[in-house]
């Protein structure tokens, strides 16, 4: 069990000459639900405007330390926040990089319940223009594990002080975070880690997370000189590495929706609304765009939905997409239901009838390009659901953005299409006839034919390049009856 007077966190931030993001860096710091902590900033030898900074800052918040230190290398500033550190645990954090409000508190219950001495967890990376590259899933490591992938974000690990003292970090410039890893390995056999996405770990073009030959290189005198590998050893763990590096920005672009946190139907479909989470249709629109899709782990459920799973997925019942709406019942203590996208009161009227209780429009500019619905700002209540009415790939993205920009409240998201414009009678049905034969896609092909046919090529195509990558035993599907 937590103490929350006895058990403080010392939180490192080495500082170098950093502007951009380190106000959201140190917020994300002090704003943290667990509050007995006290944050160390090591001035690694910045600038004497940044020292102006800091030290204005150490004055402005009580549980802030600075100290000044030559410029040495994040590794040395590092030890040098260990060794004045007073917290039993220590939890790094780059200047950077970025926590969830909640990531010191859930950490420290893990660490209680299981009497752990290492924990680390899953992060999103980020890229300079604010968008999202990737989830990385934290997992239970051991030494071979460790060499084949340094899976660790060290912005993510919380340690016991007493171990992190008997292996400082080396007194280099990269790698150092993964030499020490390696060593804590050795005595503890195991490094524990959690799924639950709590980090954004940023990457820069002049970083040396930018920069491939770098870490290609760093990781081979890694191997070479600190784990005394011989030549083709070395050289053969630096190319496994790579490998599983490539496949890992591959696999993160999915690997966040293999599981569902929580039951979210149950057998009266009813809603359990906890944690922000997404519904969307398994149908050409949501397998196009999976990698587009930012996504707290566990939370989102795909059903099959349309003439593409009814003509793939022959082991599930189909469930059209004006159906899930027409039988899912909403939580009557929400503050407020959305309708985003298209404005059409039809529909409006529609889900005010439905759900006895005004509905309030969302209405998004008209985008020509995709990329730019990533900078457009929606702010949600919390404790609300937001049913998205637009075409993919657009919903996914307008997902995206909600979730990111909303990510410590209480949100549900339909991702609906035309669904909903079908359930309100504003755009025609298929019969069910047609439905039946599966011939809905044909049916559909009078309408925006060029169209239609372009996106049936195109999915068929990546329905097949998914099944090849195993991509669907990656999807938790749901049928709602």
């Amino acid at each position: 069990m937590i103490n929350y007077e006895k058990d403080l966190i010392s939180i490192i931030i080495p500082f170098y000459n950093e502007n951009v993001y380190f106000d959201r860096c140190l917020q994300s710091a002090l704003k943290q639900t667990y509050s007995n902590t006290e944050i160390i900033i090591i001035n690694d030898g910045s600038k004497e405007e940044y020292r102006d900074l800091l030290e204005n800052l150490e004055s402005k918040y009580s549980k802030i330390k600075v100290y000044h230190i030559k410029n040495s290398g994040a590794g040395f500033a590092r030890n040098v926040g260990v060794k004045n550190a007073k917290g039993e645990y220590i939890a790094f954090l780059d200047a950077d990089d970025e926590w969830y409000s909640f990531k010191l508190e859930h950490q420290l219950s893990i660490i209680k319940k299981y009497d752990l001495n290492f924990l680390h967890s899953s992060y999103v990376t980020e890229d300079e223009d604010g968008s999202f590259q990737g989830t990385f899933l934290a997992r239970k490591l051991n030494y071979n594990n460790l060499l084949d992938s340094c899976d660790v974000g060290l912005s993510t690990v919380v340690i016991k002080k007493n171990l992190i003292q008997r292996y400082l970090f080396s007194n280099i410039t990269s790698k150092e975070d993964y030499i020490c890893w390696l060593k804590i390995i050795k005595e503890t056999t195991c490094l524990y880690g959690d799924e639950k996405i709590i980090s954004i770990y940023r990457i820069r073009d002049n970083s040396l997370s930018g920069n491939i030959l770098k870490k290609f290189k760093n990781t081979f005198l890694v191997y070479n000189k600190y784990e005394k590998f011989n030549l083709i050893k070395s050289l053969f763990q630096t190319f496994n590495l790579s490998i599983h590096y490539i496949v890992k920005q591959y696999k993160s672009k999915v690997q966040n929706i293999t599981k569902v946190e929580f039951q979210c139907i149950t057998e009266k479909t009813k809603l359990k609304f906890e944690n922000s989470f997404m519904l969307v249709a398994l149908n050409l629109a949501s397998l196009s765009n999976i990698r587009l899709l930012y996504l707290d782990l566990k939370n989102v459920i795909f059903w099959p939905d349309g003439y593409f799973s009814s003509s793939f997925l022959k082991s599930y019942k189909k469930m059209p997409g004006r159906k899930v709406i027409e039988k899912i019942d909403l939580p009557k203590n929400l503050n407020k239901i959305y309708l985003c996208g298209k404005k059409s009161n039809i529909q409006k009227k529609y889900l005010e009838k439905k759900y006895n209780r005004e509905i309030y429009f969302l209405e998004l500019p008209f985008f020509k390009n995709t990329k730019n619905i990533k900078n457009f700002k929606i702010d949600i209540e919390n404790n609300s659901v937001v049913i998205i009415n637009i075409s993919t790939p657009k919903q996914e993205i307008v997902a995206k953005n909600i979730l990111h920009r909303n990510q410590d409240k209480k949100i549900f998201i339909f991702c609906m299409g035309a669904a909903i414009a079908m359930a309100s009678g504003e755009e025609k049905i298929v019969p069910f006839k047609i439905q039946e034969k599966n011939l809905e896609w044909f049916w559909r092909l009078q309408k925006d034919t060029w169209f239609r046919i372009k996106r049936l090529i195109k999915t068929f195509i990546l329905y097949y390049y998914n099944k090849i990558t195993n991509l669907f035993s990656k999807i938790t599907i749901i049928n709602i009856n």
